[in-house]
């Protein structure tokens, strides 16, 4: 199966002279250590910082300000990725490369791509799919040592910026969901959107036939049809090309309003925002007094740092700066108003000049007035409503091909197919259950891989082999449904609720067994007798109590991180 493997990582820090570098040669990998607290966790992190992800790191270890490269390959291909604070470099070793300033957008679309990860999920704003930063596409291959043993699918920050989420990737990267169908969706988007464009350009013809009958005579007309005919056939000799014209006046007349309107709103809107804006500035300055802040209801720590907050003064000023040029739009289409308004005088008054030729002793002054003011709203109102018809169609059928594109997506999987999908993970799952000892978790309620939760049951050691026998069968799910280019499978200290030695020694077992050869496994883990045999065959990184930084690799490693910023650089002069 397509791969992608950690090769080697460089960690520097300028701001205190220190840097590292580790080396991860083959399938088998462990940190360890003596003490609990020299660093394994942070180096396994800094992989997937490298690459994206934002795993919690402690204070002391932000304080270093950390820049990184990381080389690894895909199906035997070099590529790097180098980070720092501000930027992330990533491209072929060797090769072309591009600078990005963030995680999503244009970054998290080209490694998707490089890994073939064709997940995609709506944004909050508009419900447009996008492609996720990176940690999505890590999250079923990273164990971390808090999160993850109570909580699966939970092992970074800010994965809250998309509702709803959990689901859907679950079933994408076990096969549930076919890529194809993120192709449909997207075009079920594209539909949507045309309707609701014909929704909104129908409120508006309402409101254009309200403005229009707002302005025409109020008055009403007694003619009989004859005589109704015979002075609209003559008026339309002398006059057809001044009504028309004035019929035009009174259609821009009810755009101009219409467009008024809704500017104003999206100006209430800017306005607000930016008050909110100032409000949450004021809280986070005063109110919060560290640089963090935890949401009560996801448990999220959200940034709260002076960077952070300065940023909440900016997007405000970017409001308000939006709100002027609305602002200045809506004056301008005011002005514009008033000039259509005086032509609209002027138009009428030529008409009524025009009119005075049919006064007669039998039709008294105001008829003929009354008449063509009939006409034109006629005329004007039956325009209208051609549009409204047409924006009608437009819905019947946008309606007609999201009910074609859904059916389609039905047929991408089908009962048959969703049925073998569960019974190939429940066998999964029994199997590891069994192996890892595991026997007293409650699988009742358990009938796919979206049911982790209900993993229920068992003491807290016996609970934490029942997740972890969970995570190796999403891993074996994933290797059968092939919705990617697989990432190394990074566990942290899998000696959770102190295992007894026996049950420990299965565990570093099971890993070695059950996780599919394919992928290269990251194991973080104290000295520990259970990790003999994994030993024998993994590539050891023991820390020490320097930590993970040093004084001597500086020099060199900065000179290394320099030539592919200068690289970057050469090449975007070209």
């Amino acid at each position: 199966m397509s791969s992608l493997k950690f090769q080697r990582l460089v960690l520097i820090s300028d701001s205190k002279r220190l840097a590292n570098q580790f080396t991860f040669p083959k399938r088998l990998n462990l940190i360890t250590g003596e003490d609990n607290s020299i660093g394994k966790s942070t180096l396994a992190k800094s992989l997937l910082w490298s690459l994206g992800c934002d795993p919690v790191f402690d204070e002391e270890w932000k304080s270093n300000d950390i820049k990184s490269i990381l080389y690894f390959t895909v199906n035997n291909k070099e590529y790097f990725s180098c980070r720092g604070s501000h930027s992330t470099i990533l491209g072929l070793v060797g090769g072309e490369a591009k600078r990005y300033t963030k995680i999503t957008g244009d970054f998290s679309r080209d490694f998707s791509n490089l890994v073939n990860f064709k997940m995609k999920l709506p944004n909050r704003d508009d419900g447009r799919l996008e492609t996720p930063p990176p940690a999505y596409y890590f999250l079923p291959f990273y164990i971390d040592q808090v999160e993850s043993w109570s909580t699966p699918w939970d092992s970074f920050q800010y994965l809250g910026q998309y509702l709803n989420w959990k689901r859907p990737l679950i079933n994408y990267f076990t096969g549930y969901i076919k890529p194809e169908h993120f192709e449909i969706e997207e075009n079920i988007y594209e539909y949507s959107e045309r309707k609701k464009n014909s929704e909104r350009k129908i409120e508006k013809f309402h409101s254009a036939v309200e403005v229009i009958e707002d302005n025409s005579a109020d008055s009403s007309i007694a003619l009989n049809s004859d005589e109704f005919s015979a002075i609209q056939a003559e008026i339309n000799v002398e006059l057809h090309g001044m009504i028309q014209y004035q019929t035009r006046l009174y259609e821009a007349q009810a755009l101009i309003n219409s467009n008024i309107y809704d500017l104003e709103r999206q100006y209430e809107l800017a306005t607000t925002s930016a008050s909110e804006l100032e409000d949450d500035y004021k809280f986070a300055v005063e109110s919060i007094p560290t640089d963090n802040l935890e949401c009560p209801l996801c448990g999220t720590l959200h940034d709260n740092s002076l960077p952070s907050r300065a940023m909440l003064l900016s997007e405000k000023d970017s409001l308000l700066e939006e709100a002027n040029l609305i602002n200045s739009k809506i004056e301008d289409l005011k002005l514009s108003l008033t000039e259509l308004n005086d032509d609209l005088q002027h138009v009428s008054a030529d008409i009524e000049r025009i009119n005075q030729k049919y006064i007669s002793q039998d039709n008294k002054d105001e008829l003929i007035s009354q008449v063509i003011d009939a006409i034109s709203t006629t005329n004007v109102s039956k325009n209208i409503q051609v549009k409204i018809d047409n924006e009608d169609l437009n819905i019947s059928r946008a309606n007609s091909s999201i009910k074609d594109l859904k059916s389609d997506q039905k047929k991408l999987l089908s009962t048959k197919d969703k049925e073998a999908l569960n019974t190939s993970f429940m066998e999964k799952l029994l199997i590891n259950i069994d192996s890892l000892g595991s026997k007293g978790v409650n699988l009742s309620k358990v009938n796919s891989p979206t049911d982790y939760k209900k993993l229920l049951g068992g003491g807290a050691a016996e609970a934490a082999r029942g997740l972890l026998a969970y995570q190796l069968s999403i891993l074996q799910q994933i290797r059968g449904a092939g919705t990617c280019i697989v990432p190394p499978f990074v566990i942290d200290t899998p000696n959770q609720q102190e295992q007894a030695e026996h049950r420990y020694e299965t565990v570093i077992k099971e890993l070695m067994k059950s996780v599919p050869l394919d992928y290269q496994i990251i194991l973080c883990a104290m000295e520990n007798d259970a990790l003999k045999k994994f030993k024998t065959e993994a590539h050891v990184i023991k820390l020490d109590t320097d930590r993970l930084l040093k004084s001597s690799q500086y020099e060199s490693l900065r000179s290394e991180y320099s030539a592919i910023q200068a690289a970057i650089a050469g090449q975007h002069d070209d």
